[in-house]
């Protein structure tokens, strides 16, 4: 008797799976799955689905998303928060994936997942370098990178200025008045640095530096979380879809433009990149880009580029601390920690 290998068995669980979910569908099948390379802090699969209805065939591009068996970046994977809010999102200003099925039962695959639909495009990497780079930002004219930097800002400027309440994602239960959305945020990352064994001296200080200077955000807005380029998809000229929203919430708007840029003043520092591309905006064109594209002027700057820097420290240490072949008692030197450390005027000394 010949075994089936993992992938094949979980190809098989999904097809029936999908069959439970289109009862009038015949002849269903499923193309094997095809693994994407991206993705840390879940795992992604593409395949297509074939079946037969009133008469007729079909076909649908699909992706499967599911919580990560790997790697857990957060203490706290919600998958369902992802899913909802791009389904609330469908329609809506923002571009976004079509959202299918929603599985919190592990008994189906092992780990919780969700269906959406395949965006054609590609991802726009603003990191890739090298020789054998490719992409559309590495392909464009200066004249064309802009472009494409403007559009996306101008994505993240409607993530941020849809009306959420409307569109049905008060399931987040954070209130618009008061410091209410600072403070989750304060707390969710305050136990995650506790949970990721980043060390509490620098970390203590940082968050009652956070608690001590906080305020009521003028404006409450959806927040995607991850914003960044590296999660948006391109194609025929346009921004198609934002995607990986495992970091959204319900926040200061600033938070999503803190982000971007701590990502990639990160990204620069680094060396990564290698020189500044031509026509990529610097910091002051980004943040004037925003405010044109949003209608607001952003308030209190300063505090969430230093939340957004706090952030991805904290991100960084869990990420390399798990690592395979990383010893227990190894501190690893975090540039965004070490930066913030700078701002604020703390001893990083970790």
């Amino acid at each position: 008797m010949v075994q089936r290998t993992d992938a094949e068995a979980k190809r098989a669980k999904l097809q029936t799976w999908l069959t439970a979910k289109l009862p009038a569908a015949k002849k269903l099948s499923i193309s094997p799955l095809v693994k994407a390379t991206s993705g840390q802090s879940s795992e992604i699969h593409f395949f297509d689905l074939h079946w037969r209805e009133a008469g007729r065939e079909h076909k649908e591009k699909l992706v499967i998303r599911a919580e990560s068996t790997a790697l857990r970046v957060f203490p706290v994977y919600d998958l369902g928060k992802e899913f909802h809010t791009m389904r609330c999102l469908q329609g809506s200003a923002v571009p976004v994936p079509k959202m299918y099925w929603l599985e919190l039962d592990n008994k189906v695959l092992g780990t919780p997942f969700f269906v959406m639909g395949r965006v054609e495009g590609e991802i726009i990497d603003p990191q890739q370098f090298g020789e054998e780079s490719s992409g559309p930002l590495w392909e464009a004219t200066p004249e064309g990178r802009g472009k494409i930097w403007r559009q996306a800002i101008e994505v993240i400027a409607k993530i941020n200025t849809v009306d959420w309440e409307r569109l049905g994602l008060t399931f987040f239960r954070v209130k618009k008045k008061g410091t209410d959305a600072l403070d989750q945020q304060i707390v969710f990352y305050e136990r995650m640095a506790e949970w990721a064994g980043v060390p509490k001296p620098f970390m203590d200080r940082a968050f009652t530096w956070f608690k001590k200077n906080k305020f009521e955000p003028k404006y409450v807005s959806l927040c995607w979380g991850d914003a960044r380029l590296g999660n948006m998809i391109y194609h025929n000229g346009e921004v198609t879809a934002a995607i990986d929203w495992d970091m959204t919430h319900i926040g200061p708007a600033e938070d999503d433009l803190a982000w971007l840029l701590a990502v990639e003043l990160l990204t620069n520092e680094s060396g990564l990149r290698g020189p500044r591309w031509e026509g990529t905006p610097e910091r002051d064109e980004i943040i004037r880009l925003y405010e044109s594209a949003s209608g607001r002027k952003l308030e209190d700057f300063p505090y969430h580029e230093a939340f957004a820097l706090l952030k991805l420290g904290i991100i960084f240490w869990r990420v390399i601390k798990t690592m395979p072949g990383v010893p227990d008692d190894f501190a690893p030197d975090i540039p965004p920690l070490k930066k913030l450390g700078e701002i604020l005027g703390l001893d990083y000394g970790l």
